[in-house]
């Protein structure tokens, strides 16, 4: 445990634990020192100097952002000559940038640089001349670089070798010349040659315009943009972030500048809001009739589908009719899509995005861990000794958990056992690749629970057909040490009950799982499968996880081949994902799209989906943290949400529901489904 020094700034008598920069002791207790190249997300770097400070017994200022506090230190940071300097530092830099285009640049109002100018009424300095390239660098689909605005302040370089572990960015040339470029083999190289996987952590933590988004300059200025929160839901890792949009178009999506909330962020989450754009959306309602889709009032498409699904019900019974979503509802959406199709339609077959085997393997962790347990997040897997990954495609599913499993590598000295070869294999830490034998995970996992018993070993290695001293060395990783097991969403594509059966004895065996603790990580290749689980939306279980006393219904793949072999007659879809889908021997097909592409193959009825960016609801992520996805536009505003959607449905159908706003649904779902109240524990 450190103990606590106490020293002196400005005057003030403070506390503050050993190891504490004196930076972060002085903002503890509300003394700005000002800063340019330090970010709170990354190890101080102490490049810019502009946070100097005096202190007692030291001849010459030293930087506050990388020197610890001591105890009886006595430290000034406000002289009349610490601000010349500072002013000196500034000047410096603005004789290497462009300020004459600030009232043109996007970061205007918000540029780090331009606010320390201000700050301390910097004269304007004649300007060096630099022997770089005087245009924007857009080799990509994402960012670009404006190397004439780059004050080397260090922050894209360290961001992208501790979070991605990259090695993009690199320092090259002397003094006014010196320049930060892409670097690879000895030469200057574009971004996808570097190795950028693109996401744009460099372009959060950049101080001033030398990188920005692909196409930001035409999204309006920073201080211009309104700012909400949210989550990704592009994986179940369901990052926090927040969105900013210009005259109502989202522009830029970065994370928390700092507090509990700042995590990580991919391309997919970074820029996967552009895809969205570069679709045709779908914004009326739309049937399709003999020369194709026509507009139809909204009013008049809820009677007909209500119709005609009570029709196929009554013709065939409640079992021809099935309702699917795309993993991405909200919490409160399943909830209610669960409770039209059990309480309204009379059937189960209800599936709003989950993994059959994923679903086994989080029930059957709640039964050792008991209800409400967080599981490992990115942050906790960053510190982790040794990390077991199960199944392979991590980085292209997850890749903010790739990262996290990078960072233990690199900078924890982590030992990551890997069972397939196919997540890293150039890898500079010490990895141990344990590869299923001849009777695959199942028979694998059966021998990790028997050595970590301490069971005689012998026949069950050999069943495994793995080395012996291999799987010794794995089981006394991941039970001796501050570890945690990260299963990708590949393993469940093929898992049976058996082998998810296995995986869990084995978690257990190895102190994974137990009572009130969960260090096994259960990745879905659905958003929000947590949620969906938890609300009841599949067929396996109610709300709450209740059982169903075998009256469960048909999951996604069964829905699927009941179409094909003519047992399901009537289909709402809800969310992307479905374009595939055909009507074929389908009698009514209505489905809720976001853009034309989405749109089932031959859809009888087209309702506009809400985008996420506007959705109000909340999302349970796979470390089983529920979290709140505020939307962007004043309530009341914008297109109908996919809630009420669902609720209009219902009571055409007869179903007397009253929900006057998404606290009244939420009202109810805590009584019965444990993600009904939003958490970020």
């Amino acid at each position: 445990m450190k103990k606590t020094v106490s020293l002196n700034i400005d005057g003030k008598r403070i506390f503050a634990k050993e190891g504490t920069t004196i930076l972060e002791a002085a903002k503890q207790n509300g003394i700005a020192i000002p800063t340019l190249c330090y970010h709170s997300r990354l190890t101080p770097l102490g490049h810019c100097r502009i946070c100097i400070v005096s202190v007692e017994g030291i001849e010459r200022p030293i930087t506050s952002c990388d020197n610890p506090v001591t105890d009886g230190m006595v430290v000034t940071t406000n002289t009349t000559g610490l601000q010349e300097m500072r002013s000196q530092i500034v000047e410096l830099s603005l004789s290497t940038h462009p300020y004459k285009d600030c009232l043109t640049c996007v970061r205007t109002g918000t540029c780090e640089l331009q606010d320390k100018a201000y700050q301390y009424q910097v004269n304007l300095p004649e300007q060096l001349d630099r022997a770089i390239p005087p245009k924007k660098s857009a080799d990509n689909p994402y960012i670009v670089r404006d190397e004439e605005k780059c004050i080397l302040c260090g922050r894209c370089i360290q961001v992208c070798r501790s979070g991605p572990g990259c090695f993009v960015y690199s320092m090259i040339g002397n003094g006014v010349n010196t320049r930060v470029v892409p670097f690879r083999n000895g030469r200057e190289v574009s971004l996808e040659e570097a190795g950028c996987i693109f996401c744009g952590q460099c372009i959060d933590v950049c101080p001033v315009a030398a990188l920005t988004e692909m196409g930001r300059s035409a999204g309006g200025r920073e201080w211009e943009l309104s700012t909400t929160a949210g989550i990704c839901i592009e994986c179940s890792l369901g990052c926090y972030l927040e969105r900013q949009a210009s005259g109502g178009k989202l522009v830029k999506i970065t994370v928390p500048g700092e507090g509990d909330q700042v995590s990580w962020l991919c391309r997919k989450g970074k820029f996967g809001f552009s895809k969205e754009s570069a679709t045709k959306p779908v914004t009326t309602v739309m049937r399709r009739g003999v020369s194709g889709y026509a507009e139809i009032s909204y009013d008049d498409a809820i009677r007909e589908t209500a119709k005609t699904i009570s029709a196929i019900k009554e013709k065939y019974g409640a079992g021809a009719l099935a309702v699917l979503a795309s993993g991405q509802v909200s919490n409160e959406e399943s909830y209610l899509l669960q409770k039209l199709v059990r309480t309204v339609l009379g059937t189960a077959n209800v599936d709003c995005g989950v993994e059959p085997a994923w679903a086994k393997s989080l029930i059957g962790m709640h039964a050792v861990t008991g209800m409400g347990i967080t599981g490992p997040t990115p942050a906790f897997i960053r510190h982790a000794e040794a990390i077991l990954i199960v199944g392979s495609g991590l980085a292209e599913s997850h890749p903010v958990a790739a990262m996290a499993v990078n960072q233990a590598g690199r900078f924890g000295d982590a030992v990551v056992v890997r069972t397939e070869a196919a997540l890293a294999d150039n890898v500079a830490w010490e990895s141990i690749l344990l590869e299923p034998g001849k009777g695959g995970y199942e028979t694998l996992f059966k021998t990790m629970a028997i050595i970590a018993r301490g069971e005689d070993t012998t026949e069950a290695i050999a069943r495994a057909g793995l080395p012996n001293e291999l799987v010794i060395k794995a089981v006394r990783l991941i039970t001796g040490t501050n570890s945690c097991t990260v299963v990708c969403p590949l393993f469940f594509d093929k898992a049976g009950p058996d082998m998810v059966d296995a995986l869990l004895d084995m978690a257990k065996a190895c102190g994974q799982i137990e009572q009130g603790r969960s260090k096994l990580l259960l990745l879905s290749k659905y958003s929000n499968a947590a949620g969906v689980l938890a609300t009841g939306g599949m067929p396996l279980c109610g709300p709450g996880f209740a059982e169903l006393n075998g009256d469960s219904g048909l999951n996604r793949e069964e829905v699927i081949a009941a179409i094909d072999s003519g047992k399901v007659k009537g289909l709402f879809t809800f969310g992307g994902s479905f374009s595939t889908i055909s009507k074929g021997n389908l009698e009514y097909l209505a489905a809720v799209v976001g853009s034309e592409d989405e749109t089932p193959i031959g859809a009888d009825l087209i309702f506009p989906a809400q985008q996420f960016a506007d959705k109000d609801g909340l999302f349970t992520n796979s470390a089983g943290q529920t979290r709140h996805n505020e939307s962007r536009l004043p309530p009341g505003s914008g297109p109908l949400p996919d809630w009420r959607l669902i609720c209009d449905l219902a009571r055409a159908m007869g179903a007397k529901w009253h929900y006057a706003s998404l606290e009244d649904v939420r009202e109810e779902m805590k009584s019965l489904v444990s993600a009904g109240a939003s958490s970020t524990a």
